[in-house]
């Protein structure tokens, strides 16, 4: 339901100075490790939203030196440009600049690809990804950012200034809950913010802990509780999140609700 990349570009182009006043939203996805299913999320609610809302969504992969999303959204072509061809001045960087960055997905799914190249991090560098964000949301009504934790330690971003809402996601043992809870003091020491949303998944796998022992140990709401189904996986890693979203099965139920809720959030 999505408008064609062309089309909302353009039209942020002839819209004139009404574009630079729109209203977005940007949310962040993070894990708390490697592994915690962080893309599968953002990947998915992404493409749930982009085939449900009228709003224009972009996906933006921040995971530098990473294929995961080219493979998952069957983008073989390495010439595709990606975040890291970049290479002028991060304020001199419009519309026309998108058009040949911003990749436009058949299913109406607008996707920024990180570099390939561990050396191109110009968008980490001094206010560039705080320049770029303003960019994406001339035109964008809902910027979701697949975050690496790692970043979380720059100390030239504000993370609980600059998201809308910030997605939270653990597996649900208990040295991944556990450092979920010192993540939370670390990004807000002096009280929890409502901009988090706690995301727990694969719970369903062993080894883990009762919910109510999470929450004990985080003392945060859990927002959804997601579980792990091996056939849901392959389908991902094999076609796309888009086709998941046609079985009925518990996990596909649970990424449709917390897509939902999130959207619900915001708008």
């Amino acid at each position: 339901m999505g408008t064609n990349i062309e089309n909302t570009l353009e039209k942020g182009i002839n819209s004139g100075p009404e574009i630079f006043s729109k209203e977005n939203k940007i949310v962040f996805f993070s894990g708390v490790k490697g592994g915690c299913g962080c893309s599968f999320i953002v990947n998915c609610a992404a493409a749930y939203l982009a085939r449900t809302k009228s709003k224009n969504i972009v996906l933006f992969d921040l995971n530098n030196g990473k294929r995961d999303s080219r493979v998952i959204f069957n983008l073989a072509d390495d010439s595709i440009r990606d975040i890291g061809d970049l290479d002028s001045d991060f304020k001199d960087i419009d519309i026309s600049v998108l058009k040949r960055l911003v990749v436009n997905l058949d299913n109406s799914l607008n996707l920024v690809l990180p570099s390939l190249k561990f050396e191109k991090k110009r968008i980490f560098e001094s206010g560039n990804l705080e320049l770029f964000f303003d960019i994406l949301g001339k035109v964008f009504d809902l910027i979701l950012v697949d975050f690496p934790f790692y970043l979380l330690s720059k100390d030239s971003f504000d993370f609980l200034e600059y998201p809308d809402k910030f997605v939270l996601i653990s597996q649900p043992d208990l040295i991944a809950v556990s450092n979920l809870e010192i993540l939370i003091k670390n990004l807000c020491p002096e009280k929890i913010t409502n901009r988090f949303v706690i995301v727990i998944n694969k719970f369903n796998i062993r080894p883990y802990i009762s919910p109510s022992r999470i929450i004990n140990i985080i003392k945060y709401p859990i927002d959804t509780f997601i579980p792990y189904d091996r056939d849901i996986e392959y389908l991902y890693l094999t076609r796309g999140p888009f086709p998941i979203f046609k079985y009925n099965l518990r996990i596909v139920k649970s990424m449709g609700d917390f897509s939902e809720n999130l959207y619900n959030c915001l708008f």
